[in-house]
């Protein structure tokens, strides 16, 4: 079994990729929890709890489970925050003395895996078609949006982490399914006014001419479940280890008429725009992307591949059912 520790592992993402990971019956999967409360949450999950109030500053209780059970690959869905150039950097830290020790006993043993949850972002906002290979940074075809700009300095510092680690960067599309925490500050309004029987307009802070680039957060967790089993051999290899994850391109204009319909809403869902909101101009993304590698390579198999607005009965419902 491998063994995996995943950061952010009671997160929209981590949660649903635990799972993924303990189900295979192939992984032994520990998972970082702030509290006690979260270590039992992880223990029903049946994921291994490690407990540690404050990774980021006061990782020591982390960094010591994982020379304590050999944890092979790291994997950090936690929200692809600027902090994860301090995970990175215990990872380097761990795996160098792994290295260190296997010289010293003249026998050549694995790195230490690491994996980053970023997203397609980085790749800006463009009806030019892109894939994984394609740069991104200011001198691409799009510039990365301003909110995620920073990740391309951290996605390449990962990358650079090759001499001491096995690392590999995912970039899933914009996730729905199950509560569609991300959508919440756009998609709530139009619940509470379809609830209430309010028939006025409701003015939605997003581009009603993009089309972003969608995944379900279930071919998430597989895509991120193949990457781990694929990892030792990518880095092998001259494999570049960076895979966009996306299974749908859809209008913007035509998910937002579909949740309205499913909720029953009789008034106007206008989409005015983003503004100055730089969190609603990244939603607002429009990606002609391509996942071919990461199923050539990985051996990624998606299975919610409907799309959002052919099945936006079933998601709306599961939303309306968290609120």
């Amino acid at each position: 079994m491998t063994k995996v520790l995943l950061l952010g592992a009671t997160g929209y993402v981590g949660k649903r990729l635990a799972e993924t990971l303990v189900r295979s019956g192939q992984h032994r999967v520990y998972g970082i929890a702030r509290s006690e409360a979260k270590a039992k949450t992880l223990a029903l999950a049946e994921v291994i709890p490690i407990i540690c109030p404050d990774p980021v500053n006061a990782p020591k209780a982390y960094m010591d489970a994982i020379r304590d059970h050999h944890v092979e690959v790291i994997v950090d869905v936690a929200g692809a925050n600027q902090d994860t150039a301090k995970f990175l950097s215990h990872a380097k830290e761990i795996s160098q003395e792994r290295l260190d020790s296997y010289v010293a006993a003249g026998i050549r043993g694995p790195k230490l895996g690491f994996i980053y949850c970023s997203g397609t972002w980085v790749h800006g906002s463009s009806n030019t078609s892109l894939s994984d290979l394609d740069i991104v940074g200011p001198t691409a075809v799009a510039p990365p949006r301003a909110l995620v700009a920073w990740r391309v300095g951290l996605e390449n510092s990962i990358l650079s982490s090759s001499d001491v680690l096995d690392v590999a960067v995912l970039r899933p599309a914009l996730i729905y399914g199950y509560e569609n925490t991300i959508w919440t500050p756009f998609i709530l309004p139009l619940l509470e006014a379809s609830r209430s029987g309010s028939s006025e307009s409701i003015n939605v802070p997003l581009e009603a001419d993009s089309r972003p680039a969608l995944i379900h957060v279930d071919d998430v967790a597989t895509g991120f479940q193949k990457a781990i089993e694929n990892l030792s051999l990518v880095n092998s290899g001259s494999i570049y280890p960076v895979f966009d994850l996306i299974t749908s391109q859809e209008s913007m204009s035509d998910i937002f008429a579909a949740m309205a319909s499913s909720w029953g809403y009789k008034g106007k869902c206008t989409l005015v725009g983003s503004g100055d909101d730089l969190f609603a101009e990244a939603m607002s993304s429009t990606l002609r992307g391509s996942s071919s590698r990461a199923k050539q390579l990985l051996g990624w198999e998606p299975t919610r591949t409907n799309g959002y607005v052919a099945e936006m009965d079933l998601y709306a419902a599961a939303f309306a059912s968290q609120h």
